[in-house]
Parts: C-alpha cells; sequence; structure tokens
C-alpha cells in the first residue's frame, strides 16, 4: 500500500428512489473512510459531490458531474468500483470504468460485501490490471 497513489472511488448512484440514493451515498462515504483508515489516499465523487449539488442549480447533472469527475479520474492512479445494486446499468460507473481502461489504469471491482475488508480485496476480485494500490490478502473462499 503507497500513501503517493491516488484511488478512485466510483459507485453508481442516480435511482429513482431517494432512499437508495441516499444508501449508495453513505456506501460511498463509508467505504472512503475505510480506505481512508487503511492509508490510502482516495477520491470518492459521491461523497465530494452529493453535498454541493443543491449549490450548483439547474444543469444536466449526469454530464455535468462526469464533466468534474472524469478530469480528476484522469489524476488518479487507479479505479476501484464497489459492486452495489444497479451498478452494472450504471451510466456514471460505466463511463468510469471506460475511461480507466482507455488510460490503462488498474481497475478492481468488489463486491459490497468487500468493503468491510478494505484495503484488502479478494484473490479472486475482478481486475483489469494488476492494483498497486489495495492488498490482496484474503481467500473470499475462507471467509
Amino acid at each position: 500500500m503507497k500513501a503517493d497513489r491516488l484511488l478512485y472511488l466510483a459507485c453508481p448512484y442516480s435511482h429513482r428512489l431517494p432512499e437508495i440514493m441516499e444508501y449508495r451515498y453513505q456506501k460511498a462515504c463509508y467505504t472512503a473512510a475505510k480506505l481512508m483508515q487503511g492509508g490510502i489516499i482516495v477520491f470518492s465523487p459521491l461523497s465530494h459531490s452529493v453535498p454541493i449539488a443543491k449549490y450548483v442549480g439547474e444543469v444536466d447533472e449526469h454530464e455535468f458531474w462526469l464533466s468534474q469527475d472524469i478530469p480528476l479520474l484522469q489524476r488518479c492512479d487507479e479505479l476501484l468500483v464497489v459492486c452495489l445494486s444497479g451498478w452494472q446499468t450504471s451510466r456514471g460507473v460505466r463511463r468510469e470504468v471506460m475511461e480507466a481502461l482507455a488510460l490503462g489504469k488498474p481497475v478492481t471491482a468488489i463486491t459490497e460485501s468487500d468493503i468491510e475488508r478494505l484495503p484488502a480485496i479478494p484473490k479472486d476480485a475482478r481486475r483489469y490490471f494488476q492494483t498497486k494500490t489495495l492488498l490482496e490478502t484474503y481467500d473470499a473462499t475462507h471467509q
């Protein structure tokens, strides 16, 4: 684990139900906190943007926030996707993953149950390129 590396945390957010959006926001904040406690420098776009959104005014929310987030992702060393329900259909997560892969950045996808073990990830986590930030210290089959 290197403190000089920057990890970008992707989670789905948009949903028709406000309580689902709140749940996703809280999970993103909690996940970022777990990573920070583990000595990892992390940027969590949901944690950053949700409290600011009420001050932004009328914008095309999806495009506006991606225009803020993608330049930050480009500066990060790798991407961690928390696969909360709905992540596979999330336009934002899909765009973040595609951007990271296009830049040759490591992408790691974990399940919601893996959050408690961060910064360790299971050996069988879905990965594109090798992580240099997260720890590969537990085997998911021996939980």
